[in-house]
């Protein structure tokens, strides 16, 4: 045998090493979650007269174990609004869904918005401070806005947007339209809320392809003083599937995010392809570990959040869900030791669709 080279240890000690970064860089970014059951509120339901849908942001409040639910109903079909609901959650799943009660979101003049004024998107409950915050993809005028709201609904303030996210009249800049907030979350100590845009801002490229993602923008914003703060890039997945039919609709975006304890979040990517189904991707991403977008800076020249997957639903995954258009996550009440999920669909007010509210529990780890 021909003796070994001194250098040899040495290399297979560093691949090793690689290996087992490169193996931890794999690894979930949380336990796998246990698929518990589901809850179909049918569209069409109506309470008081008015249509229960359009569900897309939702938030659990532990203090008072209610679910707090926002519509994304433009003031068309009723005034905007957001529900308090009471889920009866167990290992089992679901087993009740009450519609507690209906708060109409109002303007700055203290009345209901008028029709296509607004379109609510996202909601998170500052259980500390006793307000919500909420997001809306475009006012009449198609400009993005962010609420504090009281938990009643009334308007307490709307916050100060940098420039960059607001549509020019030469279509230059801004948001792409219907690509605004889709999701909103607090940081475990109060002081920031992220606010997430489904797809890249007009000067920042173009929306989600087939071949590539887009380059959403994270901003923060400082609860305290209430100013816009640091800015980062989220690039999206590409459109994971092509229509079954030549021209089909196709599309991939941030629909919804959430913050764990440890301050980094959880985003959720949403995509519909014609004829083959709805594909939700769930990852984490730690801001604080960013590149963040400098005054002056184009989006394009800044590295993006690293994201790694922590699961993903397909149709017909655990079990044979029937997943429709998840456009809400939150963090339940614990169960038999576990953490729970809730994730809710937005039905669009569309007979083909339905609200489904889906239960999961993960282990809570070291």
């Amino acid at each position: 045998m021909a003796p070994m080279h001194p250098l040899v240890p040495i290399l297979a000690g560093l691949l090793a090493a690689a290996s087992a970064a490169d193996a931890r860089a794999d690894e979930a970014p949380l336990p796998a979650p246990t698929y518990r059951g589901e809850f179909v509120v049918p569209t069409g339901l109506k309470l008081s007269g008015s249509e229960f849908g359009g569900i897309s942001g939702l938030d659990y409040d532990p203090e008072s174990e209610t679910f707090y639910a926002i519509s994304d109903d433009r003031s068309e079909r009723a005034p905007a609004r957001f529900y308090a609901l009471k889920l009866a959650l167990s290992e089992k799943g679901i087993g009740t869904l009450d519609i507690a009660a209906t708060e109409t979101l109002e303007n700055a003049d203290g009345k209901p918005f008028a029709a296509g004024a607004i379109d609510p998107e996202a909601i998170r409950i500052d259980a500390k401070r006793r307000k919500i915050y909420w997001s809306s993809e475009g006012d009449g005028a198609g400009r993005p806005q962010i609420f504090a709201a009281g938990m009643d609904g009334r308007a307490e303030r709307s916050f100060d947007l940098p420039e960059a996210f607001l549509p020019d009249a030469g279509g230059t800049r801004g948001i792409h339209e219907n690509l605004a907030f889709e999701g909103l979350a607090i940081s475990p100590d109060g002081t920031t809320l992220y606010a997430m845009t489904e797809n890249a801002l007009v000067q920042d490229g173009d929306k989600a392809t087939f071949e590539a993602g887009s380059r959403s923008r994270l901003l923060a914003i400082d609860l305290r003083t209430g100013k816009p703060g640091a800015e980062y890039v989220y690039e999206t997945d590409r459109i994971p599937f092509r229509p079954k039919e030549e021209g089909g609709s196709a599309d991939n975006g941030v629909s919804e995010m959430t913050a764990l304890p440890d301050g980094r979040l959880v985003t959720v990517e949403r995509s519909y392809v014609a004829g083959v189904g709805n594909h939700i991707a769930f990852y984490v991403v730690d801001p604080k570990a960013g590149e963040a977008i400098g005054e002056g800076t184009a989006a394009a020249d800044v590295a993006p959040l690293k994201k790694t997957q922590w699961f993903k639903i397909d149709e017909g995954d655990f079990g044979g869900l029937d997943i429709d258009n998840i456009e809400c996550l939150t963090f339940g009440p614990e169960i038999a030791g576990e953490r729970s999920i809730v994730i809710a669909s937005d039905n669009n007010f569309s007979r083909h669709q339905k609200t489904q509210f889906v239960l999961f529990t993960f282990k809570k780890g070291d």
